[in-house]
């Protein structure tokens, strides 16, 4: 009788510890294959058109998303053959998950030859990377023009890339606290410009404007006291206009305050129209 009980008692046991391992196994089933899923929904290319490019050259960074739903944006990150930020830009993907950006090499932030890095990023944890080979301009670098501010010429230091692409003046509007820059353009680009806080500044962040248009800069800290920004235009672009908050000689507030009010509007305007821009304020630095 001890013996049948204590065998009742052991197959119990044992059929009780089979459903906790049979659990368990499944359990450990269901989310290896949830991450199994995770990681196949989610896929993410890039490469570059070509594997090496010279300054001036327009490079085109494409690839494939492929996701259960694109609903969000794809960040693109380039970086000099030290690690340094050079550009970024965000995206939205085509209808099926292709995606492209176009941009036109050179200029302060790519002033170094070697291997370029380019990050793709999806969802935020979706990376993937390429690289290629740069061949900077030889004696490239800033040069001078004098901006008329005030009926007084103040040296304002630039950069500009794209073939065929030239500055041709600047000229600031004391009343408004803008910066004018008149180009002759061929190509697409980016336009340059250092100059000292006390000709041209901001409170918290510029807004440019090609022909009119908001469109997308980069404001890395320039050294010392100056500011430097890198402003992207199109092929056929002449004017560039930058908005700020002060510019020499000092103006009257309410003014600059109305013309940036105005220009922030443009940007919301802009934004639900063209469905991208971005701006830099100077605390991110």
């Amino acid at each position: 009788m001890f013996s049948f009980h204590r065998k009742n008692m052991h197959n119990k046991i044992s059929k009780h510890s089979s459903i906790f391992l049979a659990i368990i196994a499944s359990a450990i089933i269901v989310v290896l294959g949830s991450a199994m899923n995770v990681a196949y929904a989610q896929t993410l290319t890039i490469e570059t058109d070509k594997d090496s490019y010279a300054s001036g050259d327009e490079i085109t960074i494409s690839g494939q998303l492929t996701a259960p739903t694109i609903n969000q944006p794809i960040l693109i990150r380039v970086f000099d053959p030290d690690g340094n930020f050079v550009r970024s830009e965000i995206l939205d993907a085509a209808a099926d998950g292709s995606y492209s950006y176009t941009f036109t090499s050179g200029g302060p932030l790519m002033a170094k030859s070697g291997t370029y890095r380019v990050q793709a990023t999806y969802a935020g944890t979706v990376n993937q990377e390429t690289t290629f080979e740069f061949e900077a301009a030889e004696g490239g670098g800033w040069r001078t023009i004098q901006a008329e501010i005030g009926g007084q010429n103040h040296p304002i230091e630039y950069m500009i890339t794209g073939s065929g692409n030239r500055l041709v003046s600047i000229t600031g509007n004391t009343e408004t606290a803008t910066l004018v820059a008149t180009l002759s353009t061929a190509s697409d680009g980016t336009l340059s410009l250092r100059f000292n806080e006390e000709i041209f500044d901001a409170d918290d962040f510029f807004v440019a404007f090609a022909d009119g248009i908001p469109t997308n800069y980069e404001l890395p800290a320039g050294p010392g006291a100056t500011n430097e920004l890198h402003i992207d235009f199109e092929w056929g672009t002449e004017e560039v206009e930058i908005v700020g908050d002060r510019i020499i000689p000092e103006f009257g507030a309410a003014i600059a305050a109305i013309v940036l009010a105005v220009a922030i509007v443009g940007i919301i305007v802009a934004t639900a129209r063209y469905g991208k821009f971005n701006f830099v304020r100077k605390e991110d630095w």
